[in-house]
């Protein structure tokens, strides 16, 4: 059985079981895909034109008057049912799926010990981490041996089927610049998660030694045993963020850190940014990209939105980090930042 199911492969993913569980979570798919791009829009107009030229503030007093005033909009419930719906929707049938072919998925991930998997059977992780269900995935991301394919099928759904042949990651690999100087020998993805940015990497410079580090065991092996399918040349370490204590200083030529700060309180985060700068070389590139900063002065829409994600979608750290002014932290470090926004920011920063 092709990857622990009988259907195999569903692009670079472990396939659902049957068509019956890719069929439902198509449709899951659908409905997140017209909640996000139908209502949305609408529910965001329709809560800007309630709260009209009032000033916006970020506190958890005003939050809460915010939120009240959303909620009694339709179009805002609406809206809000849905993701809540769908989310448990999509982790519901995923895991379900898996889980009668647990023991074949795990054997699919056991590959030979090539060195390129190194995990800490003594690791701890940190209470912050150990506290929450990130995006309300049950075990989250280290306490479920299938924790990598639960992540990688429902990711799928998060990403409404743009990156079903890791095209969005792959993306992100290939707008990191190289240094001014050109030389690439080392490359380092921090919260790599199963290493879709990683593997970009590894095709982009396929002379360089890049390494995949997270806090997550089951990510790891996941994407140790994804990159080997994919004859991606990575290494994959358990290493905290904060300290990125396996390596030494001024040892990579180019540092990427991609929606992992959110995850983190605020002084943790800090010590992610400072331990990351302090294993780029002089004149390396870092790139740290992460959730949408924030208007000034703040767009309701915003505050609420990314409050209901905070509050709703188990990210408790989220809300802080993006109304932390992230940026001047970043710029405190380095002496040249570039950013750029979008849906998201990317800071592109040079030692």
């Amino acid at each position: 059985m092709s990857g622990g199911s009988q259907r195999g492969r569903l692009g670079t993913m472990t396939a659902m079981p049957s068509l019956d569980d890719e069929s439902y979570l198509d449709f899951v798919e659908g409905l997140r895909k017209f909640t996000l791009r139908q209502l949305n829009p609408r529910a965001a107009t329709a809560l800007r034109a309630a709260v009209g030229d009032r000033p916006i503030a970020t506190d958890r007093q005003s939050r809460a008057q915010l939120a009240d005033l959303a909620e009694r909009i339709p179009v805002v419930a609406a809206r809000d049912s849905l993701l809540r719906t769908t989310q448990g929707m999509n982790w519901r049938r995923v895991t379900e799926a898996y889980e009668p072919y647990r023991d074949e998925l795990i054997a699919d991930i056991d590959g030979p010990d090539d060195g390129r998997l190194i995990l800490d059977p003594d690791f701890v992780t940190p209470d912050y981490y150990d506290e929450v269900e990130f995006h309300r995935q049950p075990g989250s991301y280290h306490g479920d041996e299938l924790g990598g394919h639960v992540y990688h099928y429902g990711t799928k759904v998060f990403h409404l089927g743009a990156n079903d042949l890791d095209e969005a990651k792959i993306a992100r690999a290939d707008e990191v610049p190289e240094p001014e100087d050109g030389h690439v020998a080392r490359v380092l993805d921090i919260g790599c998660s199963i290493g879709q940015v990683t593997c970009g990497f590894a095709d982009r410079w396929p002379d360089a030694e890049v390494w995949g580090v997270d806090l997550a065991a089951p990510l790891l092996r996941y994407g140790h045993a994804r990159a080997r399918r994919l004859g991606a040349d990575v290494t994959f370490a358990q290493v905290d963020a904060r300290t990125l204590d396996r390596f030494e200083d001024e040892s990579f030529d180019v540092v990427y850190m991609g929606t992992l700060l959110h995850e983190m309180p605020l002084d943790d985060g800090r010590r992610a940014l400072a331990a990351a700068r302090r294993v780029l070389r002089p004149g390396g590139v870092f790139v740290l990209h992460d959730m949408l900063q924030p208007s000034d002065p703040p767009d309701a829409w915003a505050v609420y939105d990314r409050g209901f994600d905070t509050d709703h979608n188990r990210e408790p750290y989220a809300f802080d980090f993006v109304y932390s002014n992230v940026d001047a932290d970043v710029r405190e470090l380095y002496p040249s930042v570039e950013s750029a926004s979008t849906r998201t920011t990317t800071w592109i920063c040079r030692a």
